[in-house]
């Protein structure tokens, strides 16, 4: 999905409201409906009680939050509107947003003056007393936006940046303070934890300063005309894009009434050794929970234990690894032909043992479909010959990045950008540079960074999820670059549905497991 500059967000809006009467209206109530959404699906997995406060300016982004008010409201949720203008002031759709939320009788304040945010100390200002809930909702500043926030705006920023310490906080369009072009983010700005942006990403979201605003960024189709979007889309000149949910739907058809396992792939896991018996099992959980059909998984006998516990649907056969490190002997000795899989994953937990390289030149000399490359699979590729490198996908950490093309772990963060796009080039196949807003690039492709995921995330297992997920993914009938892009997308997804119900600091990669069904989910709805 192509990055936008306001202007061009803009244009979109005019020409929906040219060809359709009442398109303005319309496309408000979708986006208001789209955050009502999305908050009902967080509260899911937070003990929220179904309690919401509003946060609304003067203009549509302020429309927009009215509208979501009151579709919260109809379904029985307890909303709270506070507003930085009277009513009086709003024009257009905000003021139709607001005579609907009016007449459905929902209770708002109007602090149209600073002093309505803030008490004044001796020893200062501090926020004022207002009702806090479990979920804030920013509608104060949307795209069209220009310079800094200030007066009531600015008051009402700082009031949710205080309340951000005991309620989660989610912005539309776009945190109030951010700018939707240069995502320049000014003293008083808002931090999210959720962002629901409408039709496309704006361009001001690569800036990793805004993203440190953004949170879980949700891309909500407000339905506009394909053929308006295709015209937008030309007009970037963006060539990075974001990996969204409304376009990554369509590469998963709801499952046939008469499916069987078989139909969603056979998986075959090479991975483990002594020391490292549990990363096989969570690479199996991550395809198991992210839909795979069939799991085969061929491990050192240390790493049956954690198997039986923790995945036990898995089908698990223990190699004669007397040393606990798997071998070209113990493979041949297993005596499974590859050819029953759909696709392979093989790395994690191998450790860096001399026999790593020999097992990799085995499988691809002997195997012709998709193989998922993590931990030291990857150390040993630049001493394995590949053939039809297309299909394989690379899972690779800042410094697996790093030993991979030569440079140091800092050199490839300053540059993620140039990094993924030369894995993808130097290997010939997908590359998924794994960080803080993870990057997927094929060769000769344009590179694609995710919006989804969390510091909570930076556990030890974390990544052998990952491989796990994007192994149920190529498993299937798609591209690489789709397998990786879904399985980049659901894996942060699911991390952060963890964060909210966890919190950072105890997120564990089980967790991202168990959050996979509300990542799911939230894919199904876009």
């Amino acid at each position: 999905m192509k990055f936008l500059n306001a202007e061009q967000i803009r244009n979109l809006d005019k020409r929906m409201i040219q060809e359709r009467k009442g398109a303005g209206m319309i496309l408000m109530n979708r986006a208001g409906l789209a955050v009502a959404q999305v908050i009902a699906q967080l509260a899911t997995v937070r003990n929220e009680h179904r309690r919401v406060t509003f946060v609304a300016g003067k203009g549509n982004n302020g429309g927009d939050a009215l509208v979501a008010a009151r579709h919260l409201s109809e379904s029985g949720w307890h909303v709270g509107v506070l507003m930085t203008c009277l009513p009086a002031k709003l024009e257009g759709d905000a003021y139709e947003a607001w005579n609907d939320l009016h007449a459905a009788g929902i209770v708002h304040q109007v602090l149209a003056d600073v002093r309505d945010w803030e008490d004044t100390a001796c020893d200062g200002k501090v926020t004022a007393r207002l009702p806090i809930t479990g979920i804030i909702v920013d509608g104060l500043l949307g795209t069209g936006s220009e310079g800094a926030p200030h007066g009531v705006a600015a008051a009402a920023i700082r009031w949710i940046r205080s309340a951000h310490k005991r309620a989660v906080v989610v912005a539309i369009d776009i945190p109030s303070g951010v700018d939707a072009d240069t995502g320049a983010v000014a003293d008083d700005a808002v931090t999210a934890d959720i962002t629901v942006t409408f039709a496309y990403p704006k361009v001001g979201f690569l800036n990793p300063a805004a993203q440190c605003c953004l949170g879980h960024v949700v891309v909500a189709d407000i339905g506009i005309h394909e053929t308006i979007g295709a015209d937008a889309e030309r007009e970037s000149n963006e060539r990075i894009q974001l990996i969204a949910a409304p376009e990554l739907n369509r590469l998963l058809p709801i499952r046939p009434e008469f499916a069987h396992k078989r139909l969603f792939g056979h998986i075959g896991v090479i991975a483990g050794a002594r020391g490292y018996s549990g990363a096989p099992a969570l690479t199996v959980t991550g395809a198991l929970r992210a839909g795979a059909g069939l799991i085969t998984a061929a491990v050192p006998p240390e790493s049956m234990s954690a198997l039986a516990t923790h995945a036990p649907e898995a089908m698990a056969y223990p190699l004669d690894a007397p040393d606990g490190v798997i071998t070209v002997g113990a493979l041949e000795r297993w005596g499974r032909s590859l050819d029953d899989f759909d696709c392979i994953a093989m790395g994690p937990g191998m450790t860096a043992a001399d026999t790593t390289r020999d097992v990799v030149q085995w499988v691809l000399d002997r195997y012709d479909g998709r193989v998922v490359f993590d931990a030291d699979a990857l150390n040993v590729l630049p001493r394995v010959t590949l053939r039809n490198p297309e299909r394989l996908i690379l899972t690779p950490h800042p410094g697996e990045a790093a030993r991979l093309l030569g440079l140091t772990p800092a050199a490839v963060q300053a540059d993620r950008l140039g990094a993924v796009i030369a894995l993808a080039e130097r290997f010939g196949g997908t590359a998924v540079l794994k960080g803080a807003s993870t990057l997927v690039c094929e060769a000769a492709g344009d590179p694609w960074i995710t919006f989804t995921g969390n510091p909570g995330m930076a556990t030890g297992g974390s990544g052998d999820v990952l491989t796990g997920i994007i192994a149920a993914m190529a498993a299937r009938p798609m591209a690489a670059l789709d397998a990786a892009r879904l399985g980049v997308w659901l894996h942060g997804a699911a991390g952060d549905f963890a964060m909210w119900r966890e919190s950072q600091e105890a997120l564990t990669a089980l967790d991202i497991t168990r959050s996979l069904s509300h990542a799911f989910a939230m894919l199904r709805n876009a």
